[in-house]
């Protein structure tokens, strides 16, 4: 049995602070495995988006920064099972609510009964 990776996560969301710190991240960089080139330069924008357009609603919705950013701690995006909802596809999100986002034709589920954490993006140290 494997221990949880120990994570501190932003005690009081605040899209204001996700998005500072996804504006630190170098779109020309790679954060993690799994995310190269142009797909990490995409996800990177969408993110960005996503935080424009929807990101006080996520935080009143009660979305946390590993619903948004989580990547496994280990092989980032490679074990998609960890993953946030932004950061695989680097698709624009059409719409959220309580406990799904959309991309057009993919629907993210935050509540997923057994669905592991990851750390945020931004944490990756591979």
């Amino acid at each position: 049995m494997s221990v949880p990776h120990p994570v501190a996560t932003d005690p009081s969301p605040n899209f204001h602070s996700w998005r500072d710190r996804i504006e630190r991240m170098n779109p020309a960089t790679s954060p993690c495995p799994g995310l190269h080139g142009e797909t990490w330069q995409r996800v990177h924008a969408a993110m960005l988006v996503f935080l424009e357009r929807f990101g006080a609603e996520a935080v009143d919705l009660g979305w946390s920064e590993l619903d948004l950013f989580g990547v496994h701690p280990k092989v980032g995006i490679i074990r998609a099972d960890h993953c946030g909802a932004l950061v695989v596809g680097g698709r624009a999100a059409q719409w959220i609510d309580p406990t799904r986002i959309n991309f057009g034709n993919l629907t993210y589920y935050r509540d997923t009964p057994g669905q592991p954490r990851g750390i945020p993006i931004w944490a990756y140290g591979g």
